[in-house]
Order: structure tokens, then C-alpha cells, then sequence
């Protein structure tokens, strides 16, 4: 798209607040669902110290997001890391990153659709999963076709009773023990372990990867944005790792074991009954619409920014009452259904291995994404190294954690999902070729 055609384009009206993008960012990281897998994968590691480890894994996760509070307070336009590469790289490279974007925070946000489902019919036997995934689904899709002011008061909310919910849950479990707190440095696992758990752990307050595409929307974005990342990072790891100790106190009082997601949730029916069990699902349900809403308008956004710059059909960039890209939210609903529904046609209905799939993937696209970021900030930064050395070592030590993340996650993968990754990103090599040969040749014709 030419300049001009840029600069004809309508910009969206600046109408998000610094609460709406907060409680919208923490429904994003999909509270429960998140200690369900996450939780209970870092105690499989780090047992007792799970609390500490996840603290630890919120501080390296607070590093990335360090890099992306800077880079938010240079570039206020839509489309977050795809912006921040594309104007601080090359286009080619900003392009890769917007493209790897779609597919994280597609998967990502399909993947709560499938976790929410998995819980809820383990819960409920009775229940269809694909009957389930349609109601997740339509729900999610029929409050972010509706706009921007239904969905953030939906999410501020349904973030405010999760919030409740797990709070109530976790003194539940305190209160089960006469409040006998026990000593989470008692036993320190050995390295090797406390590294998986903090791994695991800081795949918690990963919501916040959905703030910065919004920033075209934002009030007052050289202020809110950055805010409300350290924000959402801070409040969703700590709260996480308080409910962790919670549940961990009852069971090292009681002297039990927890080794899956299903036995968290048996320990929940078994310790306090049907309604606690019930109550619990309901954070499940609210998670499977709200960090699937929540994953629909970053990824809507990324589509709209690169519209704007050519990489996308300019329908796509078309605004709906000058307030919101409608096209690009269409299109985004689409693809949410089609992966949902395929993964569980691929995975013979089986929710749980969908899920556990869909959401390794998008951890993949994930770390790209954060690496392509910490270099954006690398390159600005050079550009006044003496002035600018603390931002250096930021992005140097974010795209080290990066990088050994990805490093220990790759052994892990399965064949399928590495190679479904890979071939994403080859297939946005070729588009990007494609699209760059289009555009010499239309230069070419002007001639």
C-alpha cells in the first residue's frame, strides 16, 4: 500500500483506558486453566518451592516485558510486535514477525477454548466437546463482533469474578489447614529442576503479550500501555503463586499428592464438595470465553496494522464507524473456529491433547515473536549506545532467556507440532516474496 493509500485510511478512535486493558489482559492469561496446566506442571518439578519458582519465572517473564514497556513507549500505532520490528528492523522482518504473531496468538487463544472444554468435560461427562466448543466459541465470537465497549465491560467483569473465584478458593484451601502455613524454602529441588519449574512458571502471566497491538486504541498510549504491562505481569504472576501455595499448604498438611490437572480437580470435589467443584468450573467456563475474547482483538489488530502497510488486503484496514477493524474481526473469528474445531477433529475429540498441542505451538510462536522484539530494541538502542546501555543490556538479557527457552523446549516437542511451526514460518517467507514481487511489479507498470 502507497503512503497515500496510508494516509487515507481512517485511524481508530482512542477510547481504551488503562482498567479496560488491565482486567482484558488478565482474562488473557486464563487464570485457572493456567494453574491447572502450568501450575501443577512447575510442582511436578520444583514441589514445595512451586511458589517461589513461579515468582522467579514472573520476574524473567517481567524482563520480556520490560523490552515491550519500551518499545510501547516509542511506537503508539496498532499491531504491537509487529509494529515495533517493522519500523525498527526491515519491512521483510517486521512482516515475519506479524505473520508469527497470527499464529501464536490465534493458537494461543484457541487453545483456552480447548482447555476450558477438556476441564469442563472431565467435570461433566454428559457434555459433547464439540457441543461445548460451539458454545465457547459463539460466545467469544458473538461479544467481540458486538465492539469494543461490550467486550471490555464483559472482561472487566468476568476478570473481576475469576479474581473473586480464585481468591475464594485459595483461602478455602488455607482455611482447610487452621491457616498452618508452611515453609515453601524447606526443600530447594536441584537446579535442573527449579529451571524447568521457573519455565513453567513463567508461562503464567504470558496474557500480557496481547496488550500492544491495542495501542492504537489506547488513551494516552505512551503511558497506559506501558502501565498496564508491568501491571498485568506483576498482579497475574503473584496472584498465581499465591494460589499455588494455598493449594500446596493443604496438601503438605494432609500430606498428599498432586500430579495432574484431573487430580487438582478431583482433590477439589474430594476436600470440598460438588459446589467448590462447580464453583471452580465456572473460572473454567469464564476462561475459555474471556482468554479466547481476549486473544480475538490482538489478533484482529495485527491483522488491521499490517492491512495498513500492504502485507493484507486493504478491506482489512477498513473501519467499521471509524471506531474498529470489523474485517480483520471476521476474519479472525473464522480462523478461531477452524482451528478449534480441527484440532479436535485431528486429536479424535480428545480435548485435553488438543489442547496441550494447540498451546505448544503457540508457545513457539510466542518466543519468535519476544526474540524478534528484543532485537527491535537492540537496534534502536545502538543507534546511542552511551546513552542507552541499561536498554542494551534489557533486550540482550530478554533475548538470552528467549533463547534458552526455545533451546530446552525444543527436545520436548512433538515431531507434528515442530514441524507445523516451521512450516509457518516458510510459508511466510513466501508470502512475503510473493508480496514483494507483486509490488515490483506493479512499480514497474507505473513506469
Amino acid at each position: 500500500m502507497s503512503k497515500s493509500s496510508q494516509r487515507g485510511l481512517q485511524k481508530p478512535i482512542r477510547e481504551i483506558g488503562l482498567r479496560d486493558l488491565v482486567f482484558m489482559s488478565l482474562g488473557g492469561q486464563a487464570p485457572f486453566l493456567s494453574i491447572l496446566v502450568y501450575g501443577v506442571a512447575s510442582y511436578s518439578e520444583a514441589g514445595a518451592f512451586t511458589p517461589i519458582a513461579i515468582v522467579l519465572g514472573t520476574m524473567l517473564v517481567l524482563l520480556n516485558g520490560l523490552v515491550a514497556y519500551k518499545l510501547s513507549v516509542k511506537f503508539t500505532q496498532s499491531g504491537g510486535y509487529y509494529t515495533y520490528s517493522y519500523y525498527s528492523l526491515t519491512k521483510r522482518l517486521g512482516f515475519e514477525t506479524g505473520w508469527t504473531y497470527l499464529f501464536y496468538s490465534a493458537l494461543y487463544g484457541s487453545a483456552y477454548v480447548l482447555g476450558a472444554v477438556a476441564v469442563i468435560s472431565t467435570v461433566f461427562p454428559f457434555f459433547n466437546v464439540f457441543e461445548l466448543s460451539l458454545i465457547f466459541l459463539s460466545g467469544a465470537s458473538l461479544i467481540v463482533l458486538l465492539g469494543k465497549r461490550p467486550s471490555f465491560t464483559y472482561a472487566i467483569f468476568a476478570s473481576s469474578l475469576e479474581i473473586l473465584i480464585m481468591g475464594v478458593l485459595a483461602i478455602t484451601f488455607l482455611y482447610s489447614t487452621h491457616f498452618t502455613f508452611y515453609n515453601p524454602f524447606s526443600k530447594i529441588p536441584p537446579i535442573s529442576s527449579l529451571a524447568a519449574a521457573i519455565i513453567f512458571g513463567s508461562s503464567i502471566p504470558t496474557g500480557y503479550g496481547s496488550i500492544t497491538p491495542l495501542s492504537g486504541e489506547v488513551k494516552d498510549p505512551k503511558k497506559t500501555v506501558p502501565r498496564a504491562i508491568v501491571t498485568v505481569i506483576l498482579l497475574g504472576g503473584l496472584f498465581a503463586s499465591f494460589d499455588i501455595y494455598a493449594i500446596i499448604d493443604h496438601i503438605v498438611y494432609y500430606n498428599l499428592d498432586l500430579s495432574s490437572s484431573m487430580s487438582l480437580l478431583t482433590l477439589i470435589q474430594n476436600r470440598f464438595g460438588l459446589a467448590t467443584l462447580a464453583f471452580a468450573s465456572i473460572a473454567a467456563i469464564n476462561d475459555g470465553i474471556l482468554a479466547t475474547l481476549t486473544f480475538m482483538f490482538a489478533t484482529s489488530r495485527t491483522i488491521y496494522a499490517m492491512s495498513v502497510n500492504g502485507f493484507f488486503p486493504q478491506k482489512l484496514a477498513e473501519l467499521k464507524n471509524g471506531r474498529e477493524p470489523f474485517n480483520a474481526v471476521v476474519v479472525t473469528v473464522i480462523a478461531y473456529w477452524i482451528i478449534v474445531l480441527l484440532s479436535l477433529v485431528l486429536f479424535s475429540g480428545n480435548a485435553f491433547n488438543a489442547f496441550f498441542a494447540v498451546g505448544f505451538m503457540s508457545l513457539l510462536g510466542n518466543l519468535y515473536v519476544h526474540l524478534a522484539t528484543d532485537f527491535s530494541l537492540t537496534r534502536i538502542s545502538l543507534k546511542r549506545l552511551k546513552k542507552r546501555k541499561l536498554e542494551i543490556s534489557l533486550s540482550l538479557g530478554a533475548a538470552a532467556f528467549t533463547i534458552y527457552v526455545m533451546i530446552t523446549s525444543i527436545p520436548s516437542a512433538a515431531a507434528a507440532a515442530l514441524g507445523a511451526f516451521v512450516l509457518w514460518l516458510l510459508a511466510g517467507f513466501m508470502v512475503a516474496e510473493i508480496i514483494d514481487m507483486a509490488k515490483q511489479e506493479q512499480q514497474d507498470e507505473g513506469r
